[in-house]
C-alpha cells in the first residue's frame, strides 16, 4: 500500500517555480530543486518526473497564477486603474522573487525555449496576458473611455511590451518612482 503524500504539491510547484525563475531552467540543478522544494530526490521524481517534466508543470502553474492575477481586469467595471494595479503588482512580484522579469520572458530568452513544449507553454501564457489586455481595451474603447481608433490587439501587444520593458527599467536602477511614471506615460498614450 502506497504511503500518502506528506507535502502540498502546489506549494512544491511554487517553490520550484521560484527556483527556476531565479536561476533559469538551465541554471537550476536537481540539487537546487531538492533544496528549494525540501523534497527527497525520489519523492520529486515520483511526483513530478524529471526536471523537464517538473518545469512544464511549473509553467502550467505559473499560467494559472497569472490567470488568477488577471481576474480583476475581466470584471465589467474594470478600467485603466485596474490595469495599472495589475502591472505594478506583477513588477512587485518580479522584484520580490528576484526573477527580474516574467518567468515566461525569462524562459523565452533562454535555451529551454528551443524545446517545442516549453515554447508552446510560454506562448500560451503570454497570449493569455495579451488577450486579457485586449479584452479590457476593447471594452474601454467600446464604452468610449479610450479613443475609437485604438486597435485592442495592437494596444495589448504594446502594453505587454511596456510591462516587460518596465521589468528591465526596474532591474537597471529605474527605481519605483520612475517605473510608475513610465507606466503612467504609457497608459496616457493609449
Amino acid at each position: 500500500m502506497a504511503r500518502p503524500r506528506e507535502f502540498d504539491e502546489d506549494e512544491v510547484l511554487i517553490r520550484a517555480m521560484v527556483a527556476f525563475w531565479q536561476r533559469g531552467y538551465e541554471g537550476c540543478s536537481i540539487r537546487d530543486l531538492l533544496e528549494a522544494t525540501g523534497l527527497p530526490r525520489q519523492s520529486l521524481y515520483n511526483t513530478f518526473g524529471d526536471k523537464r517534466a517538473l518545469f512544464l508543470r511549473v509553467l502550467a502553474r505559473y499560467r494559472e497564477r497569472v490567470e488568477e492575477d488577471l481576474a480583476p481586469l475581466k470584471g465589467p467595471a474594470s478600467g485603466l486603474g485596474d490595469l495599472r494595479r495589475y502591472m505594478l503588482e506583477a513588477l512587485g512580484v518580479q522584484a520580490e522573487l528576484g526573477g527580474g522579469a516574467c518567468l515566461l520572458v525569462v524562459t523565452a530568452f533562454g535555451p529551454a525555449s528551443a524545446d517545442p513544449e516549453v515554447q508552446a507553454a510560454v506562448d500560451a501564457g503570454a497570449a493569455s496576458v495579451r488577450r486579457a489586455f485586449a479584452t479590457l481595451l476593447k471594452r474601454l474603447r467600446d464604452d468610449e473611455v479610450l479613443p475609437y481608433a485604438l486597435e485592442p490587439k495592437a494596444g495589448a501587444d504594446y502594453l505587454y511590451a511596456v510591462l516587460n520593458g518596465l521589468s528591465a527599467l526596474q532591474r537597471t536602477g529605474g527605481g519605483p518612482r520612475r517605473v510608475r511614471s513610465a507606466l503612467d506615460a504609457a497608459l496616457r498614450s493609449l
